[in-house]
């Protein structure tokens, strides 16, 4: 039986990714509040392509290195009966649509030929950064629209990913079959039209965007979420309900439901932004500070850098795993204790390549777009910073100005 539970949750462990949108969301929306009131309501919407183009400098150099990496020396540094096949196409493919990651659309353009196959999720965030950044300057703009504006927006994130399911004739949820895995999910039709489209992933980042509105509405009337029973218990129940959310998903390896269904269309959208609500009542806990413990873990210095090298470990995490994987020469018999072990050595090299990269691209990138912006920015203290939302990890940035929230 335990087997099987844990089958059920691994099988739908696609779902953290939606974590990381919710958290971006919320960063955003938080940030954005706290610079518009600053500003006493006076944001104009010359304000998006500048914080667009912010944040495309921010992103850009490191990831473009990257693929300049994959798509020139990634097949020189090994060998082996696997490596080929593992780095020969990658190396085709950046080489052919290298563009497209640039251009932050290559989770729609040629994207069953993916150039850095993690980059879908900075083209699918960089999307709807530019949607909630439109979306939180049209309320600040127009407050009695407020509640209309985001109501409209999120019953869109509901509606949107089930017409698609629903007209594609997909499953209840993205189901990882063995023949996609042998291709590494790039023809495979539940990826590419069920995970990494900007319209499926638009839900959990807007229901961040509203968990930051409502962490500035609690803030104005000076209420404290801890002091509250009710949201003591409810948080504590979401740390459950969340697993227990993609139990049910398992269904749909083990049956063959026919296509298109109704009910199957409307499971996909509730479960996946319903896992967004759970995000941002996480979120608003630890922001309050429910749980002491969990609050001094996050606050704890030991995660400052860390929080500088999370995106540069994200964007060469698959290079180091491909490095260690495919360039085997015979077969491997795993056990728990080498899986954790290679886990662990991945993650190592892939903070020490970050530390690198951080070193030699991001700080001298960020110095230099500070420069070049430095006179069109605010003081600091009234800066709403974009690099304070980087792939929905929180830097080190944002440590500081959460304790003055």
């Amino acid at each position: 039986m335990m087997h099987n539970v844990g089958s059920m949750i691994l099988t739908n462990g696609v779902q953290i990714t939606q974590t990381f949108l919710g958290m971006s969301g919320a960063l955003l929306a938080i940030q954005f509040c706290s610079f518009a009131e600053k500003r006493k309501g006076k944001v104009s919407f010359l304000y998006v392509p500048f914080a667009i183009l912010y944040r495309y400098v921010r992103l850009t150099p490191v990831y473009a290195f990257v693929i300049l990496l994959h798509a020139t020396w990634l097949l020189k540094l090994q060998t082996g009966p696997l490596w080929r096949w593992g780095a020969e196409t990658e190396q085709i493919f950046c080489r052919r649509n290298w563009w497209t990651n640039l251009l932050y659309i290559n989770n729609y353009v040629h994207a069953d030929e993916p150039c850095v196959q993690q980059g879908w999720y900075l083209g699918a965030e960089f999307q709807i950064f530019i949607i909630a950044l439109i979306v939180l300057v049209t309320i600040v703009k127009i407050p009695r629209a407020k509640v209309p504006i985001l109501g409209l927006v999120l019953i869109a994130a509901y509606i949107i990913p089930a017409l698609f399911i629903y007209y594609q004739k997909l499953e209840g949820t993205f189901v990882v079959t063995l023949e996609a895995q042998r291709y590494i999910l790039w023809y495979d039709k539940f990826y590419l039209h069920a995970y990494i489209p900007t319209h499926i992933n638009f839900g959990n980042y807007i229901q961040g965007v509203l968990t930051g509105v409502i962490y500035n509405e609690l803030q104005k009337r000076s209420i404290n979420l801890a002091q509250s029973k009710v949201f003591r218990v409810v948080w504590y129940l979401t740390f459950a309900i969340i697993p227990l959310s993609m139990l049910p998903s398992y269904m749909f390896y083990v049956n063959d439901f026919p296509t298109p269904s109704v009910w199957m269309a409307a499971y996909f959208a509730l479960s996946k932004n319903l896992y967004g609500i759970g995000v941002g009542i996480v979120i608003l806990g630890c922001i309050y500070g429910v749980n002491g413990v969990v609050k001094r873990m996050l606050n704890y210095p030991f995660f400052e850098p860390l929080g500088r090298l999370a995106y540069g470990a994200y964007l060469v995490h698959p290079f180091v795993m491909r490095y260690m994987f495919v360039s085997v020469r015979g077969p491997v018999h795993y056990s728990d204790l080498l899986t954790l072990s290679l886990v662990f050595g991945a993650t190592v090299m892939s903070c020490l390549m970050a530390l690198v990269l951080c070193l030699l691209i991001e700080l001298p990138t960020t110095a230099l777009q500070n420069h070049i912006f430095g006179s069109f920015k605010e003081q600091k203290s009234n800066h709403v910073d974009p690099e304070t939302v980087t792939n929905g990890n929180i830097n080190p940035g944002f440590e500081g100005k959460k304790s003055e929230l």
